[in-house]
């Protein structure tokens, strides 16, 4: 077999159908999978590497959502700790769950107001776009949208404190 390399800067070119990745250049030989390292200008059969590169990348898919899933279930503590110093100077508490998860548990002194209800959040805090406003849901996804839509509307000092857990962690 003839492979035809045709270097033009930094790309490689073959005869064959070529996919590129990673600085790596694969293509099919006779049914045999081989790639090209530009680097060092070797050949290597790929056959013997599929596995253990998959492998690996269900490791990383796996820790990457062992070490997120934390924060995903309660929210983020350390948002949640700057949180607190504005709930104690008075500013307004919106709880951006659904009635049936404000239900089963909430802050102290916290409203419910869905977060797809922007007419309702507009009116609870009122004419003073300055307000301090603090949001919180169960991860801080909910809260964070409904904060992006307020943004849009000029409010300026509201926060999100992420989850419910979290605040409840950090309670001082």
């Amino acid at each position: 077999m003839v492979w035809e390399w045709i270097s033009t800067g930094n790309q490689a070119r073959v005869n064959k159908p070529v996919t590129m990745t990673f600085g790596i250049v694969q293509t099919l030989v006779r049914g045999v999978e081989y790639a090209y390292l530009k680097q060092f200008h070797m050949v290597i059969p790929m056959r013997n590497y599929r596995i253990p590169t998959q492998v690996i990348a269900v490791i990383l898919v796996v820790l990457a959502i062992w070490l997120i899933s934390p924060v995903m279930a309660g929210g983020d503590p350390e948002a949640a700790k700057q949180a607190w110093p504005m709930i104690e100077s008075g500013a307004l508490v919106i709880d951006v769950r659904s009635a049936e998860e404000f239900a089963s548990g909430h802050l102290d002194g916290a409203i419910n107001i869905e977060w797809t209800n922007t007419d309702g959040l507009i009116k609870a805090i009122g004419i003073n776009k300055q307000r301090p406003v603090v949001f919180y849901c169960r991860s801080g996804n909910r809260a964070g949208k409904a904060i992006g839509h307020l943004k849009l509307g000029g409010y300026t000092n509201i926060f999100n404190a992420t989850g419910l857990g979290a605040l409840k962690e950090t309670k001082p």
